[in-house]
């Protein structure tokens, strides 16, 4: 029986120095972690976190609280190296860690780090995009934009990434799409507002390109409501509304062109000979030939002045 109770005695007693040597090693560990970690060498931290950790686990419940601060650390590690890789321009390797940090916040609950990871692994695939847009490989563009709407899918960046794409390839319609998008989830965030100011030069830069370009195809309808759209992102400008009255002359909405023909009277610096012929032409299409005459009487230098001379002496006949 003495016997027994001496072999039971040595069991416990190695057992217990057993988990003494493992709670040493997990503590060398996390000490290690942290000496890394405050020398901001988060690279070489993780591995000391991460053998802390599994020491923890291999001993189990009597060591929940060094694991809690070993997990803290660890997740800590985790974003910031996947930040130092961010800023290297590493994109998957950052996403990679930035990655295991967010499974490791909702492992910990940690409502607050979860969205930091949320954003700045949206912002990271964001960032690869436009990057891979310079590269042109559209398509693999349009895949990291994607990846970071799975992950968030409010994400400003991602939307102009995608505005941008579809601009590149032609699609004005899908480019009005998320350029709207970009403006809709970006108010009244100040972080965003670069992006959304940006949108909406890009945009209306490139309605009104559309725009002119219909024109040249005496496309007048089509170039109107493109040149219309151009509005929603900027303000009006000279050429646009100029624009706008060649646009819609060709399309025969004469009130509309002497509309935005007055408006480029408004703006307009100089010779003011162009914007008096359309409103001559809407004025002649619109049958008020005394109007169209005053119009055309005005046009005294550019390239219209000879057909203005025509419409005066020989078409109306002006007084």
């Amino acid at each position: 029986m003495l016997k027994r109770i001496m072999i039971l005695s040595a069991v416990v007693f190695f057992g217990l120095s057993t988990f003494s040597q493992s709670m040493d090693e997990a503590g060398e560990k996390y000490n290690e972690g942290n000496e890394k970690y405050s020398a901001k060498a988060y690279g070489e931290a993780i591995p000391a976190f991460e053998a802390a950790l599994e020491i923890c686990n291999g001993v189990g419940a009597e060591a929940e609280g060094l694991k809690g601060s070993v997990q803290k650390q660890l997740n800590n590690s985790y974003y910031k190296y996947g930040l130092s890789l961010y800023k290297l321009k590493k994109y998957d390797d950052a996403i990679g860690y930035m990655t295991k940090s967010l499974k490791l916040s909702e492992e910990l609950g940690d409502e607050s780090k979860k969205k930091k990871d949320i954003n700045y692994i949206a912002k990271i695939y964001s960032t690869k995009g436009m990057s891979l847009i310079k590269d042109e490989k559209l398509d693999d563009a349009m895949a990291s934009f994607d990846k970071a709407h799975e992950i968030k899918p409010s994400c400003v960046n991602a939307f102009y990434g995608k505005a941008v794409v579809y601009k590149s390839k032609g699609d004005i319609d899908q480019m009005i799409v998320n350029a709207d998008k970009v403006i809709e989830n970006g108010a009244g965030n100040d972080k965003a507002a670069k992006t959304v100011a940006k949108t909406k030069k890009m945009a209306a830069k490139a309605l009104f390109n559309e725009g002119a370009a219909e024109i040249t195809k005496e496309h007048g309808k089509q170039a109107a409501e493109y040149l219309n759209a151009s509005l929603n992102y900027t303000a009006g400008s000279f050429d646009t509304y100029y624009y706008l009255a060649i646009a819609n002359n060709k399309a025969k909405s004469y009130a509309a062109a002497i509309e935005a023909a007055n408006k480029a009277l408004e703006m307009a610096e100089g010779d003011k000979s162009d914007v008096y012929f359309e409103i001559g032409q809407a004025q002649e299409g619109s049958g008020n030939s005394s109007a169209a005459c005053n119009a055309y009487k005005k046009v005294s230098g550019g390239n219209n002045v000879e057909t203005a001379k025509y419409k005066i002496t020989t078409v109306l006949k002006c007084s």
